[in-house]
């Protein structure tokens, strides 16, 4: 994690723009409180935190409530190229209205195709006018960010940003990045997973009245 970290400060630096880090532990067994946060090497630009409790969506609003920026961005710190971010950092900065995100190129033969579907769902159900709905890094302004109310706390997190950001007319563009390698550890990502991406789109578009 700390060369992952000292890659994305290295990148981040070239923008010319203030920044923080805020890594989130999602799943921590060993947190002995709900959520434990420290500076990183003493700079307070860089923050970590660990959630005893697993939840890509739950990560995310802990980062976020602990942010101060303008932007935020969030992205799978495993499968992101420093380079990339940066990247779509600048898009974010020109198109400072908008929600910018990636859109991955390479995939697995499994995957991609469970991706396709699930997609596919998310157009016709939600209308949702992407094609990789989960892909990140994610760039989104602060404003737009607290005006979604956004109450996901598992993987439907980015399924219900994309719907309620398209339904409130904010415009997104998706970004294509080349899909990396995992940094390290493993995808929890697996069968049951899937079923739950599916049947919680459904939820989103007729569950939450």
């Amino acid at each position: 994690m700390q060369s992952v970290i000292h890659d994305f400060k290295e990148s981040l630096d070239t923008l010319g723009e203030s920044y923080e880090i805020i890594v989130v532990i999602n799943g921590e067994s060993e947190a002995t409180a709900e959520s434990q946060e420290r500076t990183v090497g003493e700079n307070p630009r860089i923050i970590e935190g660990s959630l005893r409790e697993a939840g890509w969506g739950r990560a995310i609003l802990w980062g976020f409530a602990r942010s101060r920026g303008k932007y935020i961005c969030y992205t799978n710190t495993a499968r992101t190229d420093a380079d990339e971010l940066v990247r779509l950092m600048r898009y974010a900065l020109v198109f400072n209205n908008w929600v910018v995100k990636s859109s991955r190129i390479e995939r697995t033969r499994l995957r991609k195709w469970v991706s396709i579907f699930y997609n596919l769902e998310n157009r016709i159900v939600l209308g949702t006018p992407v094609w990789d709905v989960n892909a990140t890094p994610k760039i989104i302004p602060r404003d737009v960010f607290l005006n979604l109310r956004l109450k996901s706390e598992n993987e439907l997190f980015d399924a219900e940003l994309l719907y309620k950001a398209f339904n409130n007319r904010i415009p997104i563009i998706e970004i294509p990045i080349l899909q990396w390698e995992r940094k390290g550890g493993r995808s929890i990502t697996n069968w049951l997973t899937a079923v739950r991406l599916f049947l919680g789109v459904l939820w989103l578009r007729w569950g939450d009245k």
